[in-house]
């Protein structure tokens, strides 16, 4: 069986961290986002600096790095609620070359035993309707659908 570790981010890895983020976000902000002419990497950065207004110190919010015990396979950011007992997953990350090797099912375990250290009941997040792969492994470990947006193009 496979093993992974979550080890907190530093300072530094925060920073290399956040900027590949908004890469990322804008990426798929371009690919599921329905605005005509959108500048999608100023839309990331002020959305993820608006979350995130302290950086890595922001309150609640937490960075880890996902460890095969080997190197690096990919990061994590949760925020934890403790007056509603939830945690917000903001992504799960795996590096491409360790996906669709149960990384990301073991990763989502290590999630809720954090939760269950830091006696939190609901595991909440959003994922694209496009992101086929990420909306299989949640369902597969039991997520539900608490609301659905929907998009028409009117032509």
């Amino acid at each position: 069986m496979k093993h992974i570790l979550l080890i907190e981010m530093t300072r530094h890895e925060f920073e290399q961290y956040f900027t590949d983020k908004i890469q990322r976000y804008s990426l798929v902000l371009s690919q599921n986002d329905y605005e005509v002419n959108g500048d999608f990497e100023t839309k990331a950065t002020n959305q993820l600096n608006n979350l995130l207004p302290n950086g890595i110190q922001t309150s609640g919010h937490y960075f880890f790095n996902i460890n095969n015990e080997l190197e690096n396979i990919g990061c994590l950011w949760i925020e934890k609620d403790n007056a509603k007992k939830s945690a917000f997953l903001y992504e799960i990350y795996i590096l491409s070359e360790f996906r669709n090797m149960g990384y990301g099912t073991i990763t989502m375990k290590k999630i809720e035993e954090w939760m269950r250290e830091h006696e939190l009941l609901f595991l909440k997040l959003h994922v694209f309707g496009s992101n086929n792969e990420a909306r299989k492994l949640y369902e597969r470990i039991g997520f539900e659908v608490a609301g659905v947006n929907m998009i028409k193009q009117v032509e």
